[in-house]
């Protein structure tokens, strides 16, 4: 693994990323396995006093002259390896409890997930913007080790034991961060024992995030509103069919109509469903282990971090009896401190 031009050591600086999220390479025809991780630039600079695991051997075996390049090119600004990574599309940086990781992609397409979890009365709505699906992928089976159902071969929360969904709750934040760079959430009773108007009550929901509290939220739920349209629309939506009677296509387009709403009018928009099932769609099932992990927090009580909370507009569903609807929702370009991701 000898490599001498500049291209090359960053071509190496990637693959080094992508063998630590999938735990495992090949060296010289030997195959190492190791524990996957998500890895800090820190972590390629540090010095090892011993060898610990497959990962560190696989260090040793690289030409010393690497991290002696490493230490200037990593974080040289706009040319350094990082930005480079970034703008490329080769990686992405995320932010966990204050401390900068690289994340390599696997796949480059934006992708949109919704789907919904029940507890009682209340459901929680979750949209889920998912930059990268393979890196989701191999997070769940590298990192999280989640087994996937016996029928279809898919990952699916109701049928995770509790140490699984534990395993994914301890994990959130890091598990939320790979898998996601924008969410929306509503926690609603108003589709609960529906006989009509159910597309009248989801299309309100939408519009409840968005709406209302003009004088002190005014513009900030413009802005939101335009954060997720133009990540949402003309982008592949994959959704389960949890909102029966509507169809999945509709759910889709009535998201994007109302996100697409601007000062009472509404801007082109494009809906993209894909009629997928949820075996078939890597999307659709990160989305439901995401949402099924948040109404697991919300049954207990746990705050959402790194969620906002959103105020809701009631006025869009006082028509629909006594009920009751909360919002919350994540950017990354907002998230800071705790955590945040870039594209």
């Amino acid at each position: 693994m000898i490599i001498t031009t500049d291209d090359s050591w960053y071509d190496l600086f990637i693959s080094i990323l992508q063998a630590a999220h999938l735990g495992v390479t090949q060296v010289k025809g030997t195959q190492l396995n190791f524990r996957p991780r998500l890895l800090r630039p820190y972590d390629l600079l540090k010095k090892r006093e011993k060898v610990e695991d497959a990962f560190d051997r696989l260090l040793a075996t690289i030409d010393p002259r690497f991290f002696d390049v490493a230490k200037s090119e990593m974080y040289r600004t706009k040319r350094g390896w990082i930005d480079k990574a970034v703008s490329s599309g080769d990686a992405r940086t995320i932010i966990l409890n204050d401390e900068s990781y690289v994340v390599p992609r696997f796949s480059k397409a934006r992708t949109v997930g919704a789907d919904s979890s029940a507890a009682g009365p209340l459901r929680l709505i979750g949209v889920f913007s998912v930059p990268d699906e393979l890196a989701a992928e191999f997070y769940f089976d590298k990192h999280l080790k989640l087994p996937k159902t016996h029928n279809h071969a898919e990952w699916k929360w109701s049928r995770l034991n509790a140490s699984y969904k534990q395993t994914v709750s301890s994990n959130f934040k890091a598990t939320l961060f790979v898998c996601c760079e924008a969410a929306l959430l509503v926690e609603t009773d108003v589709l609960s024992n529906v006989k009509g108007h159910f597309k009248d009550r989801i299309t309100n929901l939408i519009e409840g995030c968005f709406s209302g509290y003009e004088r002190t939220e005014g513009e900030r739920r413009r802005n939101l509103r335009n954060a997720f349209f133009s990540i949402i629309n003309n982008t592949p939506v994959h959704c389960d069919p949890d909102f029966h009677p509507v169809s999945s296509e509709d759910f889709v387009r009535m998201l994007v109509r109302q996100l697409a709403k601007a000062d009472s009018q509404f801007r082109k928009f494009t809906p993209l469903n894909v009629p997928l099932r949820s075996h078939e769609s890597r999307t659709i099932q990160i989305a439901d282990i995401l949402v099924g992990a948040l109404k697991e927090a919300r049954k207990k009580g746990n705050r959402l971090d790194p969620f906002n909370q959103l105020s809701f507009d009631k006025r869009k569903i006082r028509r629909f009896g006594n009920s009751t609807a909360r919002a919350f929702y994540f950017l990354a370009e907002e998230s800071t401190g705790s955590g945040a991701i870039n594209r």
